[in-house]
Formats: C-alpha cells, structure tokens, sequence
C-alpha cells in the first residue's frame, strides 16, 4: 500500500492486491486477488473490480461498477459490466 491511500469503511481487499500513492477506495468496495490499483486512481463506492484486473493511474471507476478488464489510464468507467463513459 502506498502514501496517502484512503480506503473507507467496508472495503474488501483480498490477497496480493498492489494499492500505488494517492489512491481513493470508497466505501463497500470489493477488489479480488492481485488487483493492481494505480496512481491517484479512484474506486467508487460499492465497485466491484474481478481478480487479476490492472485499474490505471489517475482512472475512475463509477459507483457500483463491476470491472471485468483492465482500465486504461485516465479512463473513467461505468456500469455493469464496466465500459468507458462517453462525452
């Protein structure tokens, strides 16, 4: 776990999971084993991210979310399954 991570109340993190500096997991989410949560990256509450996922620096992951791929870097994503937000 890096420098000034916060990781709110009942949150699930399971084994070997990689949490880099700057990262946000809001309350009630769940990241299976050997996620790879990157820099300044926020997890939305209640977010689901599936065992051996990579979520990219400074990235997003919407409230409720479940994240079945990788998450690109500075991407934000959305929805069940999650996929990138359109603007």
């Amino acid at each position: 776990m890096g420098d000034n991570v916060i990781i709110n109340s009942g949150v699930i993190v399971e084994h070997d999971c990689v949490i880099d500096n700057h990262v946000h997991i809001a309350t009630g989410a769940r990241l299976g084993g050997t996620v790879h949560v990157m820099e300044e990256a926020h997890v939305g509450a209640g977010a689901t991210i599936k065992q051996h996922i990579t979520i990219g620096a400074r990235s997003i992951v919407g409230a409720g979310a479940v994240v079945v791929k990788d998450v690109p870097a500075a991407q934000t994503v959305v929805g069940v399954p999650a996929k990138p937000l359109k603007r």
